[in-house]
């Protein structure tokens, strides 16, 4: 059985998803299309990286509960070949985190900048980039919706 927490953390990854693709729409849409950046796409980026914050406290408090890391804390080693568990310990949390940091850093640094242009483009770079590497290491292949 899944503990509440995992089903939690799977959960809000959509949230994640809806939220991110929605903002990088916004963002993309108000470049191109010459709009000034409006309070709602300032608002809307607040709620992303909360939503990305969130779901790394609740990745965190897993990854300090999880079986599957203290596996393969115990002989780190030998759990390197076991793809599950270097995944997680390893590809996952590293990856994860590194998203995470870029999507802050793309938000805290727009707001920093007063042109409008460079604020859209700072945050499309930086929340494209964190969006690709989310995307990249979220473990589809062990989930039960996609396993066919």
């Amino acid at each position: 059985m899944e503990s509440i927490e995992l089903i939690i953390h799977s959960n809000l990854r959509w949230l994640v998803l809806i939220t991110l693709f929605v903002h990088l729409y916004c963002l993309y849409t108000g470049f191109f299309g010459n709009k000034p950046f409006s309070k709602f796409n300032k608002i809307f980026s607040h709620i992303t990286v909360g939503f990305v914050h969130l779901q790394l406290v609740v990745g965190l408090y897993l990854s300090y509960t999880s079986e599957k890391i203290n596996m393969f804390l115990e002989n780190v080693q030998d759990s390197m070949s076991v793809y599950e568990l270097r995944f997680f310990a390893v590809e996952h949390t590293s990856i994860m985190l590194l998203a995470i940091i870029l999507i802050t850093i793309g938000s805290f640094k727009s707001k920093r900048i007063d042109d409008e242009r460079k604020k859209y483009k700072t945050q499309i770079i930086y929340f494209t980039i964190g969006l690709v590497l989310i995307l990249v290491s979220i473990p589809w292949n062990l989930s039960p919706l996609f396993r066919f």
